[in-house]
């Protein structure tokens, strides 16, 4: 489990086993940086199981870390974790090309304006895609770009580098913070949930010439770039070299230097949605499989607006419409019957679930 590869400046990765369980073990493994260069570590999350004369590792983002993850013990991977990667894998699955909005903010407070100090660029500075973008301002304090669940690697003294994996397909990633959060490993954040300070801080290499925050987006763990992309209401420019570029909103051009307010993220894009409808009942129970044998997990309120994953047939129930065999599983996880959710369509609206 230890110098599986060597990166490009000669350091080992920084191997970090967060729990184990018998056989099975989850972490991450991060890429130092050379420290005269301006970019960010390289992480990803990976889950293992000792076969005996060997170990099986699968790296986040992946159909078989998926598997592996959807296998270990409870112990090691929880179940909301197993969905949570399913579900960011499917969203990736399903879209294909990059959604124009990816339904993400900016990492502070929704109507607040910071300074846009480094245009699109590379993670590693010049390197393509250009998936990182530097901010600073407000009160310093970095606040997660979405919901998810939030992930440190490279933990050294008071500084991290700090990832949110989202339901919707896509991670972000937060460099030079100090003061970090302290949640553990796999909790759950809301848009808008603390996660560090803006610094100067450099845990895993690179360089920072002034305190800001590295964001960087993703989608499984595979960087990608922020070009035509919309980001807290702007859609992010590249220009002709790093670092520069534009952020653009209603006609409104911000530069480099300049100033952009965050005006929230616009939901999960790309999924098709549905309106509760209980009929005579206040709420509809949402179910761990798409069939009342299955248990309830939670319930919807009458009138509430959903997203769809994917749809599935299963137990056929007398809903609203009347019956039906046809389950929609959420992006939340969890089903309803379609025959209690009005999707303006009698027939599956999303992809069969694989």
């Amino acid at each position: 489990m230890r110098g599986v590869t060597v990166s490009e400046h000669g350091a080992s990765p920084v191997v970090e086993t967060s729990r184990t369980h018998g056989n099975w073990a989850f972490g991450s493994t991060t890429v130092p940086v050379a420290s005269h260069e301006h970019e960010a570590p390289r992480s990803s999350l990976f889950v293992a199981q000792n076969l005996g004369r060997k170990w099986r590792v699968e790296l986040e983002g992946t159909p078989g870390f998926v598997e592996l993850a959807g296998k270990a013990p409870r112990e090691v991977v929880s179940d909301s974790e197993k969905e949570l990667f399913a579900n960011n894998l499917q969203s990736r699955q399903q879209r294909g090309a990059l959604a124009a909005d990816t339904g993400l903010g900016l990492p502070w407070p929704q109507g607040v304006a910071w300074w846009m100090g480094g245009g699109p660029h590379g993670n590693s500075g010049n390197s393509r895609p250009f998936s990182s973008i530097d901010f600073n301002g407000g009160d310093g304090r970095v606040l997660s770009a979405g919901p998810g669940k939030v992930y440190k690697s490279c933990v050294r003294g008071r500084s991290a580098l700090v990832k949110v994996v989202h339901p919707n397909g896509y991670s972000t990633t937060y460099y030079h913070m100090y003061d970090l959060t302290t949640l553990a490993d796999g909790s759950n954040v809301q848009t808008g949930t603390y996660l560090g300070h803006i610094g100067n801080e450099l845990p895993c290499g690179g360089s920072s010439s002034g305190a800001h925050v590295h964001l960087s987006l993703l989608r499984g763990n595979t960087h990608v770039s922020v070009n035509n992309q919309t980001i807290g209401g702007w859609t992010f420019y590249e220009g002709s070299s790093a670092y520069g570029g534009y952020a653009l909103r209603n006609g409104v051009r911000v530069n480099v230097g300049g100033r952009v307010t965050n005006y929230g993220g616009g939901g999960t894009p790309s999924l098709p949605t549905g309106t509760v409808n209980g009929g005579d009942n206040p709420s509809v129970n949402i179910r761990s499989g798409p069939g009342l044998s299955y248990d309830v997990t939670g319930t919807a309120d009458t009138g509430t607006v959903v997203q769809i994953s994917c749809t599935a047939r299963g137990e056929t129930v007398e809903g609203v419409w009347g019956a039906t065999d046809l389950w929609n599983k959420l992006n939340t996880g969890g089903w309803i019957s379609d025959g209690f959710l009005d999707t303006g369509s009698s027939g599956p609206v999303a992809p069969a679930c694989a």
